[in-house]
């Protein structure tokens, strides 16, 4: 009786543990900025036709589909993810995952996702699902150790989930969802530049290409900071042009770009890892209030 209640409990713990461990290749935290930003789409557009119910299908089928895309990701670079101190304690490089079960498990939920937008919402939501999935698998992920122009493709990768709550919300795409489609784009460049400085060396390790590796001085990294920071800042701009938010939503994004863009000046004048870790953090607390901006803009001034 004792053996039994003993390898009941190991066998539950065991059960955890797998569960722990598949949850992990989805990314949690990257998974949950990209339903956020799905959902900003959603709610920009929406019109009384909208339901609770589509909402409901668009978080999960993008929870699905998006999570299903990092554990296909971290399928794919396993043997890179091994080399590098920041990701060697994941499950498959310790080997708590096989590859094969990483595979299935990242198939499985991406088509599980793929048909809860395709039968819940429509179809060219579930295509643009396919093509966040497939851009970040086929074309953002092998470029990674082929061309510091990665970043870039990855940009668009990741821009795409508020594209797809748009068309959740309209059956249709509309050219006000480019406005929205930009700031997501922008905000990501300066968020992996400074991913890209504070680990630089584990990059190398990898063998990824980043723009930090031939930046001895951080002077090219500040530089692409800048410029996408303003372009960040324009995008917020259109926003408001576009009628998407009010005097009060163009007064917190300024607010906000003032702040972001103060944090990269600290890092063009001293490019530590220290300074690239507070733009990291300024972008992490950038989106949220942006998005909390806009959807509070939207129902309640």
């Amino acid at each position: 009786m004792i053996e039994k209640v003993f390898g009941d409990r190991a066998y539950h713990a065991y059960s955890v543990s797998k569960i722990e461990n598949y949850i992990s290749l989805t990314k949690p935290r990257l998974l949950a900025s990209v339903i956020l930003s799905a959902v900003l789409g959603f709610v920009l557009p929406m019109s009384l036709s909208n339901t609770i119910l589509q909402l409901i299908y668009l978080l999960f089928g993008t929870a699905l589909m998006g999570g299903g895309a990092n554990a296909l990701n971290q399928w794919m670079e396993q043997v890179p993810d091994s080399l590098m101190y920041r990701t060697k304690n994941r499950a498959l490089p310790t080997g708590k995952l096989s590859a094969n079960e990483a595979l299935s498990f990242g198939i499985i939920i991406s088509v599980l996702g793929f048909i809860v937008l395709l039968v819940g919402l429509n179809a060219l939501t579930a295509g643009l699902g396919m093509l966040t999935l497939l851009s970040y698998i086929l074309v953002y992920t092998p470029l990674k150790q082929k061309t510091v122009t990665n970043t870039w493709f990855g940009g668009i990768t990741g821009a795409l989930p508020p594209v797809m709550g748009w068309a959740a919300a309209r059956g249709q795409l509309d050219w006000e969802v480019l406005p929205i489609f930009a700031l997501l784009y922008f905000w990501q460049l300066p968020h992996f530049f400074a991913i890209a400085w504070m680990y630089r060396d584990d990059y190398k390790r990898g063998g990824f290409k980043m723009l930090s590796h031939d930046d001895q001085n951080g002077r090219k990294t500040a530089a692409h900071m800048f410029t996408n920071c303003l372009m960040l800042y324009a995008a917020s701009i259109a926003v408001y042009l576009v009628n998407q938010g009010s005097l009060i939503f163009l007064a917190g994004a300024s607010a906000l770009g003032l702040i972001f863009f103060a944090v990269i000046v600290l890092f063009f004048k001293d490019s530590t890892v220290e300074n690239a870790r507070k733009v990291f953090l300024a972008s992490i607390i950038y989106l949220p209030l942006m998005i909390g901006i806009l959807v509070l803009d939207r129902f309640f001034i």
